[in-house]
């Protein structure tokens, strides 16, 4: 308790402050990390709005606009990583951005690094 103390001033430091802090970590480590570098974006789309997903085995078309790439990676603690979830939390950063597809780049399946699925996409705006 005196390390933590060190760092933090007794006037602030409570079992409520603990507590958040503790579940703050906790939820914020759960999730993959997820990075984005975006070239251009649009207005977001609104979350009913279908986003295609090109797999890493079909080509996207030719007269896609691509708006930036993301990469999801394990931090660690996360729990909820399977394939279809990853992939969602993508289809969310495109929406984002104003994408309506993602093609993906690169899929490592879990191994004994890491329980998660990660994932690397490229952002793509389909012509109308």
């Amino acid at each position: 308790m005196a390390l933590i103390t060190k760092f933090i001033p007794e006037s602030v430091f409570n079992k409520e402050f603990l507590i958040l802090l503790v579940s703050f970590f906790l939820i914020t480590s759960c999730n993959p990390k997820i990075t984005t570098a975006l070239v251009k974006d649009y207005k977001t789309l609104e979350c009913d709005k279908e986003v295609t997903v090109f797999e890493l085995d079909e080509k996207q078309p030719e007269d896609a606009e691509v708006l930036g790439v993301l990469a999801l990676r394990d931090t660690g603690f996360t729990v909820k990583c399977n394939y279809e979830v990853v992939v969602d939390k993508a289809k969310l950063e495109a929406r984002k951005a104003g994408g309506d597809a993602i093609k993906i780049t690169m899929h490592k399946k879990p191994n004994f690094w890491s329980t998660c699925h990660r994932i690397d996409a490229t952002i793509l705006k389909l012509a109308n």
